[in-house]
């Protein structure tokens, strides 16, 4: 239904631009309100410090947390795929488990990205990404989350409670995912120009998942709430102030909610 739903509405776009030369000049402008926003949306970048073109797909999710706000448009940049290494060394910021997500998804090029894994977790280019985003504001989640963390400065340990509230009549199930991702990394980037910018800022770079990498299955209906608890030790080269958890639940229709939560408040 997304996918038709979606189709109709790129159709509906090129239908109002060749109908365009029909009107007057005064009449062309129409404004179209935009959507009501409903729920958070996931991006997914599966980018690399080896991909030149990678930085465009970091501008636009910049411009999109800029017109959305970084509680509904929360990316994750998953370093991977052929552009994540280097002569077969891995770069800094690649993860095994980010390879593994680029491999099964069949991505064949980067930058590219997942936008709550629709239509069976389709790639997206990143000049695309704004529709998907358009789209999924707007439709009302069945779920949402509250994240408690508790964190231990000096034995770097991390306990995470994941509470997930039913909020659609019938019965959701699908599998509860939960990563950590970290902010303002410095290190290099290849750049659009083939220059090489040493101390580049990485956002919201993927580094664990915290609970099984394709997650925990979970069931929920309306009022109920399904409790969830996490340990994760951090990597001592990782900022705990940096931080942040991603949680999102999923099944093969695409993402139902996602949230993101700082690991220090």
């Amino acid at each position: 239904m997304k996918k038709l739903y979606y189709i109709f509405l790129m159709w509906a776009a090129l239908g109002l631009m060749v109908a365009c030369d029909e009107v007057s000049v005064n009449d062309r402008l129409i404004y179209v309100e935009p959507p009501q926003v409903s729920r958070a949306v996931l991006i997914e970048d599966y980018t690399g410090q080896y991909c030149v073109n990678c930085p465009r797909a970091t501008e636009e999710i910049e411009r999109l947390i800029e017109q959305y706000g970084d509680s509904i448009v929360i990316a994750v940049a998953i370093h991977s795929g052929p552009f994540g290494k280097s002569k077969g060394e891995p770069s800094p910021l690649y993860t095994e488990v980010g390879d593994m997500y680029f491999n099964t998804w069949g991505m064949s090029a980067q930058p590219i990205g997942l936008i709550d894994r629709l239509f069976g977790s389709t790639p997206f280019s990143y000049t695309d990404w704004a529709g998907g985003v358009n789209y999924e504001v707007a439709i009302e989640p069945p779920v949402s989350f509250l994240t408690d963390i508790d964190y231990d400065a000096e034995t770097r340990d991390a306990a995470i409670e994941v509470q997930t509230i039913g909020l659609d009549s019938a019965l959701v199930s699908g599998k509860l995912q939960v990563w950590l991702v970290e902010d303002s990394i410095d290190s290099f980037q290849l750049m659009p120009d083939g220059s090489r910018e040493e101390h580049y800022n990485h956002m919201h770079v993927f580094r664990a998942s915290v609970n099984d990498p394709w997650g925990d299955a979970l069931s929920v209906s309306h009022g109920q709430v399904a409790v969830k608890n996490y340990e994760l030790k951090l990597d001592p080269a990782w900022v705990p102030e940096h931080c942040s958890v991603v949680t999102f639940l999923y099944d093969d229709s695409g993402v139902h909610q996602v949230a993101k939560k700082k690991l220090i408040d």
